[in-house]
């Protein structure tokens, strides 16, 4: 049986599904003109969702379950450009965390958001690892700070040795150099290929874009993401499936201060032809 069907009493023979489909899967000479997926096609369907989110009579069945609640122009209509501009332009890296843990119903409910990022042929290859212990994410730190040591100490070129040393002083002192005293960790982990790793990247930069609005914020954790691709204490530590890899980390919680301003950036490089 074909992945998706078509409801001949609400079909208006429109089109529109054979136009959308983005593999060209849908025929528009059904029965009595209906439009049909053939059956053979269906290893090759992406499971995308465009066919059905595009039906504006909703006569395609729907492909996972969902209790999302159908498109209404008010949403657009109720987002203001400006508004939704202003949110965006207040995303800060949030390097100052309260001691205060973010429950896992609400962690749930920002990767439902997340879970619906775009991925190359909608492969959707992210998996997460959420690191919700507040000792787990301490013992992380740690194992970064034991990567620079050891790094700081060879003969190895890299890059960061110039600032690790500052860093290994400030943790020694009783700083968190690595993760900045955030309670979590969200690590987004998939096969080892671009593809993924790009997909993981959106799907973060959705999860940064999103926590704002749960009275969050987060920030990047590039120094583990570097020592998570060589040094096997850290990777043994994180425990990831056979044939994945950590793509991409974000340290997140409560910030302990409120943003007043929207800094300026350098102004939009555009060519235009």
């Amino acid at each position: 049986m074909a992945t998706i069907s078509f409801n001949p009493q609400l079909c208006t023979r429109c089109g529109i599904c054979t136009q959308i489909c983005p593999v060209g899967l849908i025929l528009p000479d059904g029965e009595d003109g209906m439009p049909f997926m053939p059956d053979a096609m269906d290893s090759v369907c992406i499971k995308c969702g465009a066919c059905e989110s595009f039906c504006p009579e909703g006569a395609i069945s729907p492909m996972f379950s969902t209790t999302h609640s159908l498109v209404s122009a008010s949403i657009t209509q109720d987002m203001s450009s400006d508004k939704l501009g202003s949110y965006m332009r207040m995303r800060r890296s949030i390097r100052n965390y309260k001691d205060e843990p973010v429950d896992k119903k609400t962690i749930e409910n920002i990767l439902d958001i997340v879970r619906y990022a775009p991925s190359g042929i909608n492969n959707q290859p992210v998996h997460w690892l959420m690191i919700h212990d507040h000792d787990e994410v301490r013992k992380i730190t740690s194992l970064v700070i034991d990567w620079m040591r050891e790094l700081s100490a060879s003969d190895q070129e890299h890059p960061m040795k110039p600032v690790m040393l500052s860093m290994i002083s400030a943790y020694d002192m009783g700083a968190d150099p690595i993760c900045r005293g955030a309670p979590h960790l969200a690590i987004a982990y998939a096969p080892d290929d671009e593809m993924s790793y790009t997909d993981c990247i959106i799907a973060l930069s959705w999860f940064e874009l999103a926590v704002p609005a749960y009275g969050l914020g987060a920030c990047w954790a590039g120094f583990l993401k570097v020592a998570a691709s060589s040094y096997q204490p850290l990777i043994d530590e994180l425990g990831l499936p056979e044939g994945h890899v950590m793509q991409h980390a974000m340290m997140f919680g409560y910030p302990e201060y409120r943003i007043h301003n929207i800094p300026g950036r350098k102004p939009a490089s555009i060519i235009w032809k």
